[in-house]
C-alpha cells in the first residue's frame, strides 16, 4: 500500500533526474521561474522529496565522487565520467541539474511553504528540504538567486545572493521550520506521501525524525565556517548542543535518505546509470588503495571485487625470468584472465591477460613498455582477488573493464551476473553483476553525524571526540552490513584518535570520507574545508586546471538567459566559495 501513490509521482518526476542525457529538460525554459499553480501539498512533498533524491544519486553524485577520487571515469574513455574525471565539467553539463533544482524541486517547496499557511507539518518539512537544497547551491556554486527566487512570474530573472547572506537565511529557515513543526495544531498532515521518514504514515514519529535532520543539519553548515571562522563555528555549535531539549539523530534510522525498490522507474539513480551506462564507472585507486591498507570490512559491500572472490593461490615458475610479460608455471591450473599477480618481480596491479596449459601472460594496462622484474625458477607466485581502481596519476593505456565497480551498498542486492571464467571452480556468478536497485540515496546520516561532533569536540565544542569517532565508523559499517567481529578488529587497530589536534582531525576527516561513499557533494565540502584527504590531480586533467576544482560553473542556460548572473566563472574552477576563504 505505501508504494502505491509513491509509484504515479516517481514514475512522472524521478525520471527526468535520473540520467544526464542533456535532453530532458529545455534549457530555454527559465529553471527560477515557479509555475502559477495551486496544487495539492501532498503531491507537491512527494514530487519534491522524489526529485530531491533522484538529484543526490545523479549528476552531482557523478560531479563530486570524481572529483574526490572515490569513483574513476579513467577506464572508460571517452565519456562524460572520463571528462568530469578530468575536470572538464562544462556549464553546459550544468544544465540540467540546475534545472532540477529550480524548476522542480524548489518550486515545488516554496508553493508549498506559500499556500500552507494552515499546515505547518506541511510547510516545516517544506522549510527543511528547502534550506537543504540551499546548503548544496552555495556548497557547489557559491552565489545563487535566493531573495528573488521562485516569486511565480512576478520575476523570471532573479538577481543572485551573496553565498555568504544565503547561509545565516537557511539557518533561520531551519529553525523557523522546527518551530512549524511544533505547532499544536495542522489542518495537513503528511502520512505515506512523504517518501522519505514515511513510518507507515505516523507522522509523530516521523516529525521527531525531521525536528532532529534540522537541528543536525545545522551543525552540518556551522562546521563549515570552521576554516573561514573558526570562533564562530565553535561558539555557534556549542550554543547549539547545549540547547536544552535539542535532539540529533541518534542512529541509522534516522538517516535522511531517500529510499528506492526493485521495481521499474522506482530504483536507485546510482544504480539505474550502472544499467543505462555499463562501463563507465569504475572504483577509484585512491579510495581502493586507502581501505586496502587497512583491510577495511566495507569493501565487500562498497564494491565488487575483481574479477572474483576466490581463495588466493600460488603456482611456481618453471623457468626463471629477467623481463618481459610472460610467467612460465609449473602449472596454470585455476587461473583466469584478470587475477591480480603478486610476488617478487611482480609490479604492482599486475593482473593476468592471458593463460596457456604452461605460461601466463601479464600486464597492468597502464604502463607503456611494461616489462617483469627478475624472478628466479620455482619462486612463488601468488594470485589474488583485489579491489582494483582506476588510477589518477596511470590512466590506462586504453579503456578497459578491468577493476572494481560499485557493489551493494549503492546498487542494492545482487540477483545475478555473469558465468564464472571456466576452469575457475568458482560456483557463483561473477561481475558484472544484477542488482535491485533498491538502494536509498544517502543525502545526511548519523554517520556523519558523529563525524560532524568529533571534528568539532576537537575543535573546541562540548562533546568526547573519541567517543564520537568511534560511534562514526561504527554507525558506517553497521550501515553497510559489516558483521559486528569486524567492526571490533577494525576499531582495535584504527579506532583511536592519536597525534596533535591537527592529525585526530585529518584521522576524522579521513574516516569521515570512506563512511560518506554515496553522499554528494559533502566529501568535497570537507576537503576544502580541511584539505583532507589529501588529493593529486589527474595527469590527464584538461588545461588550466592546475588544482582540485573549488567550485563548478554556473549552468549555462544561466549565462544565456539571465542577465543578472554574475558571469561565468574562471576557467581553472578555483574562485571559491565563502567559506573556503
Amino acid at each position: 500500500m505505501k508504494l502505491r501513490y509513491f509509484k504515479f509521482i516517481l514514475f512522472f518526476t524521478g525520471l527526468a533526474a535520473a540520467t544526464s542525457c542533456k535532453k530532458f529538460f529545455d534549457i530555454n525554459k527559465d529553471p527560477d521561474r515557479l509555475p502559477d499553480s495551486n496544487a495539492p501539498l501532498a503531491q507537491l512533498l512527494t514530487s519534491a522529496q522524489v526529485n530531491l533524491g533522484f538529484e543526490g544519486g545523479s549528476d552531482m553524485f557523478r560531479y563530486t565522487t570524481l572529483i574526490m577520487q572515490m569513483m574513476s571515469g579513467q577506464a572508460s574513455h571517452p565519456t562524460q565520467p572520463f571528462d568530469y574525471y578530468r575536470y572538464n565539467i562544462t556549464g553546459a553539463d550544468q544544465n540540467n541539474v540546475w534545472a532540477s533544482i529550480f524548476a522542480t524541486t524548489l518550486s515545488d517547496l516554496e508553493l508549498i511553504i506559500k499556500q500552507g499557511n494552515a499546515s505547518p507539518f506541511y510547510t516545516g518539512v517544506a522549510k527543511i528540504l528547502k534550506a537543504y537544497e540551499y546548503s548544496l547551491i552555495v556548497d557547489v556554486w557559491g552565489k545563487a538567486p535566493y531573495t528573488e527566487a521562485q516569486q511565480l512570474t512576478n520575476n523570471t530573472q532573479p538577481h543572485y545572493d551573496d553565498d555568504a547572506a544565503i547561509y545565516p537565511k537557511i539557518i533561520q529557515l531551519l529553525t523557523e521550520a522546527i518551530s512549524d513543526l511544533n505547532a499544536t495544531s495542522s489542518v495537513l498532515t503528511p502520512g505515506n506521501n512523504s517518501v522519505i521518514f514515511t513510518n507507515g504514515g505516523n507522522f509523530t514519529t516521523a516529525k521527531a525524525q525531521w525536528i532532529k535532520l534540522a537541528n543536525t543539519l545545522k551543525l552540518r553548515l556551522f562546521l563549515h565556517y570552521s576554516k573561514k571562522d573558526p570562533g564562530f563555528s565553535d561558539a555557534q555549535i556549542t550554543a547549539l548542543v547545549n540547547t536544552a531539549g535539542i535532539t540529533f539523530l541518534t542512529s541509522n534510522a534516522d538517516n535522511f535518505s531517500m529510499p528506492f525498490y526493485d521495481v521499474a522507474n522506482q530504483r536507485s539513480p546510482i544504480s539505474a546509470f550502472e544499467v543505462s551506462r555499463p562501463n563507465n564507472l569504475f572504483v577509484d585507486r585512491f579510495m581502493a588503495e586507502k581501505m586496502n591498507a587497512k583491510l577495511d570490512p566495507r569493501r565487500p559491500f562498497y564494491f565488487a571485487i575483481f574479477p572474483f572472490d576466490f581463495t588466493p593461490f600460488s603456482r611456481t615458475t618453471s623457468v626463471a625470468v629477467s623481463s618481459g610479460t610472460i610467467i612460465p608455471l609449473t602449472s596454470t591450473s585455476g587461473i583466469t584472465v584478470g587475477m591480480t599477480v603478486t610476488g617478487s618481480g611482480i609490479p604492482p596491479f599486475t593482473i593476468v591477460k592471458t593463460v596457456t596449459a604452461a605460461s601466463v601472460t601479464v600486464n597492468d594496462d597502464e604502463t607503456p613498455g611494461f616489462i617483469l622484474g627478475a624472478i628466479p625458477l620455482g619462486a612463488s607466485i601468488n594470485f589474488i582477488p583485489y579491489y582494483r581502481g582506476g588510477s589518477a596519476g596511470k590512466p590506462p593505456i586504453a579503456a578497459n573493464n578491468n577493476y572494481s565497480r560499485i557493489h551493494t551498498f549503492l546498487r542494492g542486492t545482487v540477483t545475478g551476473g555473469a558465468n564464472a571464467p571456466a576452469g575457475s571452480g568458482y560456483p557463483g556468478p561473477v561481475q558484472p553483476f544484477t542488482y535491485t536497485g533498491a538502494a536509498p540515496q544517502r543525502m545526511l546520516t548519523f554517520a556523519e553525524y558523529n563525524f560532524i561532533r568529533a571534528e568539532a569536540a576537537l575543535r573546541g565544542a562540548p562533546g568526547s571526540a573519541q567517543a564520537f569517532f568511534t560511534a562514526g565508523i561504527t554507525a558506517s559499517m553497521q550501515e553497510a552490513g559489516v558483521a559486528a567481529t569486524a567492526i571490533s578488529n577494525y576499531l582495535t587497530s584504527y579506532g583511536s584518535l592519536t597525534g596533535t589536534i591537527a592529525q585526530q582531525i585529518q584521522q576524522v576527516v579521513e574516516e569521515k570520507y570512506i563512511a560518506l561513499f554515496g553522499v554528494s557533494v559533502e566529501p568535497w565540502t570537507d576537503y576544502r574545508r580541511t584539505g583532507y584527504p589529501s588529493l593529486s590531480i589527474p595527469v590527464n586533467a584538461i588545461n588550466g586546471v592546475t588544482s582540485v576544482p573549488r567550485t563548478l560553473f554556473y549552468p549555462q542556460s544561466e549565462i544565456d538567459l539571465n542577465p543578472n548572473c554574475p558571469g561565468q566563472k574562471a576557467a581553472s574552477l578555483q574562485d571559491r566559495v565563502f567559506w573556503d576563504n
